[in-house]
Order: C-alpha cells, then sequence, then structure tokens
C-alpha cells in the first residue's frame, strides 16, 4: 500500500509542482526516456551529475508509465526551481530507508513464519532501525518544504514575498526552544523504550524452564500404554 501511495504521490507532484520532480530526479534537461539516477553528485555550477548510475527510462518509466515519457528538466524553470543537492539527497534518503524497513520486515515475517523465532544478528538490525521510520518522514519532509522553494503555494506566492518581519533573535529563540523541547521528548521516548525492552528480557530470562519428562528406573523409555 506504501509504494502504491507514493506512485500515486509522484504523479500528481508531477503534474502539479514538475520542478520539484526534476530536483528530486537530478534532471537538468528535458528529456525523452529519462533515466532513473540512482547514485550521482549534482553539480549546479556545471549543471550536470557527477558518478551518475543510472537506469536507462527508468524515471521516466516511474513518472509517466512509459519508457519513453517526457520529463520537464530543470532548465525549463530558470531560477524558479529549487536547490537541487538537498532535495536530490534527502528524496534517496527517504526511499532508501524506506525500502530498507520493507526489506528488514519481509524477511523477519519469512523467518518467523520459518523457523519461528528471529535470530540474534536480525534483532540487533531491528533495534537499528528503531529511528527508520522517523528518518524517512524527516527525509521526505525536507523533500516537500525545500523542494517546493522559491515557492510557499507553488506558482502564487514566493517564500520571499511572505517572509516576517519578526526579528531574527526571536525566531532563532522560538527554534532552539522547540529543539530543546523534541530533544527532551526524543530522550525520554528512547530511554522508556529501553527500558520497557530490557524488562521484557529479565522476565523472559526469570520464567523457569519446564521439568523434563521422568526416566524409568531402568532407564529405558517405554511406550505409553494404549487403553
Amino acid at each position: 500500500l506504501q509504494i502504491l501511495a507514493g506512485d500515486l504521490h509522484g504523479l500528481n507532484t508531477l503534474k502539479h509542482q514538475p520542478a520539484k520532480v526534476a530536483a528530486m530526479e537530478g534532471l537538468w534537461e528535458t528529456t525523452e526516456g529519462a533515466p532513473l539516477l540512482l547514485f550521482g553528485w549534482p553539480d549546479a555550477a556545471s549543471r550536470s551529475n557527477r558518478w551518475a548510475v543510472e537506469i536507462p527510462g527508468g524515471a521516466s518509466l516511474i513518472l509517466t508509465h512509459e519508457l519513453g515519457g517526457k520529463l520537464r528538466g530543470l532548465a525549463e524553470f530558470k531560477d524558479a526551481h529549487p536547490p537541487v543537492a538537498p532535495v536530490f539527497w534527502s528524496f534517496r534518503v527517504m526511499v532508501g530507508t524506506g525500502l530498507a524497513m520493507l526489506a528488514v520486515s519481509w524477511l523477519g515475517a519469512a523467518m518467523l513464519r520459518r523457523r519461528g523465532e528471529l535470530p540474534r544478528w536480525l534483532l540487533r538490525v531491528v533495534v537499528a532501525m528503531t529511528f527508520a521510520g522517523w528518518v524517512a518522514t524527516l527525509a521526505g519532509w525536507y523533500v516537500t518544504e525545500i523542494g517546493r522553494q522559491p515557492y510557499l503555494v507553488y506558482g502564487v506566492l514566493t517564500t520571499a514575498q511572505a517572509a516576517s518581519s519578526v526579528p531574527a533573535p526571536l525566531i532563532g529563540t522560538s527554534l532552539s526552544l522547540y529543539l530543546t523541547l523534541y530533544a527532551l521528548l526524543l530522550s525520554a521516548y528512547v530511554s522508556v523504550v529501553f527500558y520497557l525492552a530490557r524488562k521484557a528480557g529479565e522476565h523472559r530470562s526469570e520464567q523457569p524452564s519446564p521439568p523434563a519428562p521422568a526416566e524409568p528406573p531402568d532407564g529405558k523409555s517405554r511406550a505409553p500404554a494404549i487403553p
């Protein structure tokens, strides 16, 4: 369902915010059959991608559902497009983290079905991914907010037009208070989660193991009597 929702959202973004999609894909020029750029280094000075690893036609196939589909490049928007690097990298962090979460969950489900329990190494991976959902959400938020620049309301109201007259020190103070509050909430959350995990482990280790079946006096096992 998440993959389907992501596909629908991508089609909607392509229709209403094409400059954001161009920045996400690192697409500098309008292209038919645009490649899917897996990795690369967007260079705004040369308006190109260094060390690009691409899948031919992949971006057009995902965004237009046609291998030869046409995607508008950043050159069409002149100065009315977002900074490329933050949007490009945030998008890949979001997608990569989401795919990692899916892979771990599918692997865990398969192992539970096959073995009835998870191996210790996979449990450690799950613990390491405690904040994976938060990382993916934050990266997606960066794509959304940075990707609509220079607009607040796309094509209608720019960020410069809506800039507040509140002095910068006051904005910095309120931002610092928000960050401090969220840091405290995050610390409390992590502490409680690890406390509950330790208590669950202690409770499991304290449970007595089931008694072994009694051996007959002669040491030979006997078949149960059939009535």
